[in-house]
């Protein structure tokens, strides 16, 4: 197995794309040679198709179904795949998804289904019959911890080939190998999975570090030396002006003259060259370097007394389109670290949505006893227009001036605040978003994280890391993602069961 990484809008989903036959030119140039046949995992199926689209068995479920009622069948009779359905539902079984009627499921529309149980199916319908050749773009996004474990079993029973673009360190683990699409657009190649990728890269900071005090310091004395060389035909034309002031002829002042400044002159656009070059090693190491470090997330600075009380729930229950979820009963009080855990589909993002009043339970009570932050999987500050007006309109309490400073404070200084909302990337969007958080005088001492690691890149999942490890307030925490969660600490568990 290849894990391949790189930064948001690195290419990797258009490489797989390109690999599976899905673009061609002129998004990419050049060609590729499959050594088999290749299926690429299908995150967003047409909401309309059906269950047994995405298996790609409608012909054979419906000549079975003839052959069960006497009728003529589209092929042979003897083509008839008796054992169909029994795979079929072995498989949804496989990616737990075996509680769906069996006689409707595979009629059943995409669209119908949760987030997590669109996945599960189309990763079902991936490992059925697989080709040699499998692609997956970040398969584990909307997984809970089961549907994850599920994932790897199916991974370490495939025989061929598989290829694929994730965030997830955890299943990057298992990889034979990582590629890294590169930001110049190179690739490196290392073997082993996530743990020996991260400490190749860390060597690689290291090393680059240290070639880049070398290179500090030779340019600083390379510049002495430039001066130096300055200084020194500074003073051989004042010599040749005294010289031309005394006596001698001027056949023989402009022949040294001449000589000198040839002598001089020469030197010193060497020295000045060879600073150059320092000057653009420098440079060059400085952006390489830049290229691998993580950019800071900055949460804002939250004074939370152990003491104080932030949170009660009072046997809180909600109710979300018929679904029931609750009774819920819990408090935090100063900065205490909640992980709420539960399988797709439990309710943990609705209670999320009742934690900050956006819903109201239907029983039982919510008290807020400070100020609440919620930033959900996308990050918020969506939709038309810049960066500033998304700040903007989230931000109605805020002044102008507040919110650029803010956004410059996260790196969005000038015409980067005027970049299209849309165009950020899940990391930028979510680091404006932090920023924002400790605009106003008063930033809320309890923050509610929905899946943050969901959409950003490893890089930007580092630096979050970093944020939180220093976040003073209280945190509530939905995540699938073990690692993400072993980073940050510890965490008291809670758990929906989605009952």
């Amino acid at each position: 197995m290849t894990g391949l990484v790189g930064r948001n809008g690195s290419g990797k989903s258009t490489l797989l794309k390109f690999i599976a036959g899905q673009v061609g030119p002129p998004l990419v140039t050049g060609e590729v040679i499959r050594s088999g046949a290749v299926r690429l995992l299908d995150q967003t199926p047409d909401p309309q198709a059906l269950l047994c689209d995405l298996f790609g068995v409608t012909e054979g479920l419906a000549d079975l179904r003839r052959a069960q009622r006497g009728e003529a069948t589209s092929g042979p009779f003897e083509a008839v795949d008796w054992g169909l359905e029994e795979r079929i539902h072995a498989q949804l079984d496989r990616f737990g998804l075996s509680d769906w009627a069996p006689d409707l499921a595979m009629y059943r529309p995409v669209g119908t289904l949760s987030g997590g149980q669109q996945l599960r199916a189309a990763l079902a319908a991936l490992f059925f019959d697989p080709p040699d050749i499998l692609l997956l773009d970040e398969p584990t996004n909307a997984l809970d911890l089961d549907a994850r474990a599920g994932l790897m079993s199916a991974l370490a029973q495939h025989k061929g080939l598989i290829l694929i673009a994730s965030h997830d360190r955890a299943l990057l683990e298992h990889m034979d190998r990582i590629v890294a699409l590169e930001p110049d657009g190179s690739i490196s190649v290392t073997g082993g999975g996530w743990s020996a990728y991260a400490a190749a890269r860390e060597v690689e900071r290291v090393r680059l570090t240290q070639a880049l005090g070398r290179a500090e310091r030779d340019l600083k004395q390379q510049k002495s030396h430039v001066r130096e060389a300055q200084a020194r035909q500074e003073r051989r034309a004042r010599q040749g002006k005294k010289l031309r002031d005394g006596s001698q002829s001027k056949m023989l002042l402009d022949k040294a003259k001449e000589g000198a400044e040839r002598s001089s002159g020469g030197r010193l656009r060497a020295e000045e060259r060879r600073a150059s070059g320092l000057t653009a090693e420098r440079e060059a190491l400085l952006h390489r370097i830049e290229a691998i470090t993580p950019v800071a997330m900055g949460f804002p600075a939250v004074n939370l007394p152990g003491s104080k009380g932030v949170l009660e729930l009072d046997e809180a229950c909600f109710d979300m389109g018929g679904h029931r979820i609750g009774p819920v009963s819990f408090s935090i009080t100063g900065p205490e670290r909640i992980w709420l855990k539960g399988p797709n589909g439990a309710g943990k993002s609705t209670l999320l949505r009742g934690i900050t009043g956006e819903i109201t339970p239907v029983a039982g009570r919510v008290l807020r006893q400070t100020k609440v932050m919620r930033l959900d999987q996308s990050g918020g500050l969506q939709g038309a227009g810049t960066l500033l007006e998304a700040a903007q309109n989230e931000h109605p309490d805020l002044s102008s001036a507040d919110i650029r400073a803010a956004l410059a404070r996260a790196g969005f200084r000038g015409d980067a605040a005027e970049k299209p909302a849309e165009a950020l990337s899940g990391g930028e969007r979510l680091r404006a978003a932090i920023a924002l958080m400790g605009a106003g005088d008063d930033p809320a001492p309890l923050l509610l994280l929905d899946e943050p690691s969901n959409h950003l890149d490893l890089d930007a999942i580092e630096a979050l890391e970093t944020g939180l490890s220093q976040w003073g307030g209280a945190l509530i925490l939905v995540s699938h993602d073990p690692s993400f969660v072993q980073n940050l600490g510890s965490f008291r568990e809670i758990t929906l069961d989605g009952a």
